[in-house]
């Protein structure tokens, strides 16, 4: 568990994650840029700690920070070779509240380009490769930050997740990944993929360091703490024995533990309310034009979405889904937030039916192998498009490649959430 560093701990912590850095990342391309003032930080938190003060519950604790996330004095690239110079003009408030409770920030994680897809790929930082199996991706988008967790690069780190980005590479690298409820934590400072369903949260080690840091970033707890019941979703568990095989024994911890399953759970409809056109193809391109022209004062990166287009400095890969992006009109995204809408009536109506705290599913149906996009299934897409907060806890044995399952709950009952996330992690 994360815990305040006391006097000279935050530089030698920082000293050794700088050292793993510098050794290791030219394998795994876990980051895109280190901090510059992260050995000034860490000293003044160390000073602070010899004059006996206290900097607050992440006292000297080292971070790193997905490169779509804003850092005072950093570049904010998503990625992209044509936004290398965009330095932005402050910190996002969420590493704002991080860095007002102690925190040293490492440096910028590499991530999918533009975060388009599940696997981690940019044209500044090419692959980010799985420490478990390093012929394969990380899984995307937040790939860099959790590998920096996974690897020792920092102690925790920040992502985001608009239809799994968080979730997918914390269950493919063994760490904890909590998505918020969708508007529970500001997106201020941070590259939109689909605000619609982007997100911000903590991938980290365990369930309680996701808790802190979530909470220090001002989320909060909500329902009760005693879950009684558990849906199991056996529609989204695909065919992998390895992850079968994980599930099923922790569900059989979590029954061991008290739980009810109801087992199996059937979501009516779910593959016909998830089908049809993504949130991602109707909001991006006027999300990301905007806050393309909201910076372009600096000018240091484009102004515009087909100025990005026209210099041709991005992956190749993604000319096709940028242009048609950026040719959606405006009213694309009104039928696909009504079926959003509906499924979310059908996961309440089927929890309520049910008397269900909670779903439990495989976060992906597959562990990724090679460095193309895995075919993760739509069960991250739950609380993509129902806006509920999950949480992706590590469940395979030790020696196997990870496998992560997921929590899901409706928004305000996260009181639940995090109980149920820490029976599977004791599990």
């Amino acid at each position: 568990m994360i815990e305040p560093l006391t006097q000279g701990g935050a530089q030698d912590a920082l000293e050794h994650g700088l050292s793993l850095i510098l050794q290791e990342d030219d394998r795994w391309h876990a980051m895109l840029a280190i901090n510059p003032q992260a050995e000034a930080e860490a000293e003044a938190a160390d000073h602070a700690a010899a004059q006996g003060q206290s900097l607050g519950p992440l006292h000297g604790v080292v971070l790193a920070i997905k490169d779509n996330i804003d850092v005072a004095g950093m570049a904010t690239t998503s990625g992209c070779k044509a936004l290398a110079r965009a330095v932005a003009p402050g910190d996002a408030p969420m590493v704002a509240r991080l860095r007002a409770s102690g925190a040293v920030v490492v440096g910028k994680t590499n991530l999918s380009e533009f975060s388009f897809e599940i696997r981690s790929r940019s044209s500044l930082g090419g692959d980010v490769l799985c420490p478990f199996a390093p012929d394969s991706t990380a899984g995307g988008s937040s790939g860099g930050s959790a590998v920096a967790v996974a690897r020792g690069f920092a102690m925790a780190a920040l992502g985001t997740d608009t239809g799994g980005s968080i979730r997918i590479p914390a269950a493919c690298n063994g760490l904890v990944g909590l998505r918020p409820a969708h508007g529970m934590l500001s997106l201020e400072g941070v590259a939109p993929l689909a605000p619609s369903t982007d997100t911000i949260g903590p991938i980290t080690r365990s369930v309680a360091d996701a808790r802190l840091l979530y909470e220090i970033m001002g989320g909060r707890i909500g329902g009760h703490a005693a879950p009684g019941r558990v849906g199991v979703v056996r529609q989204a568990f695909g065919q992998d024995e390895r992850i079968l095989a994980a599930c099923q024994q922790a569900l059989e911890r979590l029954a061991q533990a008290g739980i009810e399953l109801v087992d199996p759970l059937t979501l009516p409809g779910v593959e016909d309310l998830l089908a049809g056109a993504h949130i991602v193809d109707a909001e991006f391109g006027a999300a990301f034009d905007a806050y393309l022209a909201g910076r372009a004062s600096a000018g240091n990166a484009p102004a515009s979405l087909a100025e990005l287009v026209t210099g041709g400095a991005f992956l190749p890969d993604h000319r096709e889904s940028l242009v048609k992006r950026m040719a959606v009109s405006g009213d694309a995204a009104a039928p696909i937030l009504a079926r959003h809408r509906d499924l979310a009536a059908m996961l309440q109506a089927v929890m309520a039916q049910h008397r269900l705290d909670a779903l439990f599913y495989p976060t992906m149906r597959v562990i990724p192998e090679g460095l193309g996009n895995p075919p993760g299934g739509w069960a991250a897409e739950l609380a993509a498009r129902s806006g509920w907060p999950a949480i992706s806890v590590p469940i395979a044995a030790p020696g196997e490649r990870p496998v992560g399952a997921e929590i899901l709950v409706p928004a305000g009952q996260e009181a639940a959430l995090f109980t149920l996330a820490a029976m599977l992690e004791r599990a």
